[in-house]
């Protein structure tokens, strides 16, 4: 024990503490917390280059809903990853997410399918403003995914993110059936619904 300048007795393994010492020992938890994620990340294997992805952020909490934050250049660039899936499935011409532009926002959705103590991003979402209003400028949600209500979940929470957005086309056959099922109001949307009468 040892006393301290005011005179109250403090163990000396406190007194002897140094500012830095609770970074380092959060430094520790936070390592140990990843070699846990990682060691239980190698149960799911590495997915081929070629293969959908879905994200494991071993360094993010699992969201009390779907909707994870991408609060971090890092889960930004898994929000531009994403972004480039959805490219590749519709053929979009230009990458639709830059992580480094703050004009540019984004949400990751939580696999509701694959569970781990770490969220895994199985989607995501990018929003600009333009003239107060918010647009939906994409979204992608894996394969996996669609057809369980993630996606019904996911808008949902957006929608209380964002309010009633405006969503940006074209759209997907699948995009339109889920537009006309909300149904959406015709002025939240820049292009017609797709008709599936004309395949």
């Amino acid at each position: 024990m040892q006393v301290a300048s005011d005179g109250v007795t403090v163990p000396t393994s406190f007194a002897m503490a140094r500012p830095h010492d609770a970074e380092m020992q959060y430094t520790s938890v936070m390592d140990d917390l990843l070699d846990g994620r990682r060691q239980e990340l190698t149960h799911f294997g590495e997915p081929a280059r070629f293969d959908i992805r879905m994200f494991p952020l071993l360094t993010a909490e699992c969201p009390s809903g779907v909707l994870i934050d991408p609060n971090t250049y890092a889960l930004r660039q898994v929000v531009a990853e994403i972004g480039l899936q959805f490219k590749r499935e519709t053929r979009y011409d230009l990458g639709p997410f830059d992580p480094s532009n703050p004009d540019y926002q984004g949400v990751l959705i939580n696999s509701e399918r694959f569970s781990a103590t770490f969220p895994i991003a199985a989607g995501a979402a990018g929003f600009s403003r333009e003239d107060d209003t918010w647009w939906m400028d994409w979204v992608w949600v894996h394969p996996y995914e669609r057809g369980t209500g993630l996606f019904r979940q996911a808008w949902n929470e957006m929608e209380q993110l964002y309010g009633l957005f405006h969503i940006d086309g074209p759209y997907s056959a699948s995009m339109s059936t889920f537009l006309r099922a909300r149904q959406i109001d015709p002025n939240r949307l820049n292009h017609p619904l797709h008709d599936d009468r004309r395949d």
